[in-house]
């Protein structure tokens, strides 16, 4: 903890903590920010009332060489707390920052499946979806890779708020997380990581939901791989499936992923590519 005169009060159980000595201003600073998660630039600035952002910036860029802040991406940063040890990590949830690194976000794919409790696989990277193309992808934060997928508005759908820690997120439901994987199989671990979700987890999900997410997706290759996928398994009711679909002329493989040779299967017009073991 931070007294009043800038200095660091012990904390039990935590000790050699070695860090820059706070001035009046920036133990001021800290008190005031340290209650959220984040914070940026504009908000440092509005604290401190500095007339120019080049002392605004100079100011955290001296905290920061200190240790008691770190930059998540431009213009935003995350403290500190003394109960990060020698690590010099902000303790947030890797959720938590990816709401930071673009907006609007939401957590999707691998990452929500996870999340959801329809896979055993961890991801390493943290997959993220927004709404809009990006120029700057964040790579490694705070050791952590997170992958960003701009998509089209209208597939920007199906997104549930969360929570960790007592901190809000924004993760795409199981029936959004399930059709987003057959869109783009290579964010999920594949066709096959779709199928073990969909095996082991349908009574947890929205028949109605699913079906009405595929025609919403845009996508017919997804309407052909999640029906072809719910015959194969013996899941839910293909035929009324069917009929809510619209299933586009031409053959579409079942992982894009994967090359495209294997057998046809006219009912759903797919190329099957990769076997699926009930």
């Amino acid at each position: 903890m931070i007294d009043e005169t800038g200095q660091i009060k012990p904390i039990k159980g935590i000790q050699n903590i070695t860090r820059g000595s706070l001035g009046r201003t920036e133990a001021r600073f800290l008190a005031k920010v340290s209650a959220k998660a984040t914070f940026a630039t504009s908000e440092a600035q509005d604290i401190l009332r500095y007339k120019g952002e080049d002392s605004t910036q100079k100011f955290l860029d001296r905290l920061q060489h200190k240790g008691w802040i770190r930059r998540i991406r431009r213009g935003r940063f995350a403290v500190i707390p003394l109960s990060s040890g020698e690590s010099r990590t902000p303790q947030l949830h890797e959720f938590i920052i990816a709401m930071e690194l673009v907006s609007p976000a939401a957590i999707a794919y691998w990452s929500a499946l996870n999340h959801h409790g329809m896979t055993e696989q961890l991801p390493r990277t943290v997959f993220v979806a927004t709404n809009h193309p990006v120029r700057r992808h964040p790579g490694e934060v705070l050791g952590t890779n997170y992958k960003i997928v701009s998509l089209r508005p209208g597939k920007f759908f199906g997104i549930v708020k969360d929570w960790i820690d007592e901190m809000p997120f924004m993760v795409t439901d199981r029936e959004k997380t399930i059709i987003d994987g057959l869109d783009l199989t290579q964010y999920i671990g594949g066709v096959e990581e779709i199928a073990k979700a969909l095996s082991t987890s349908w009574t947890q999900l929205d028949e109605s939901k699913l079906r009405k997410y595929a025609v919403k997706i845009g996508n017919s290759a997804v309407a052909k791989r999640l029906g072809f996928l719910m015959e194969t398994l013996g899941l839910g009711d293909v035929e009324k499936f069917r009929k809510a679909v619209t299933l586009a002329p031409g053959f579409s493989p079942l992982d894009p992923a994967l090359p495209r040779k294997g057998t046809y299967n006219r009912r759903w017009r797919l190329l099957v590519n990769t076997e699926i073991k009930v």
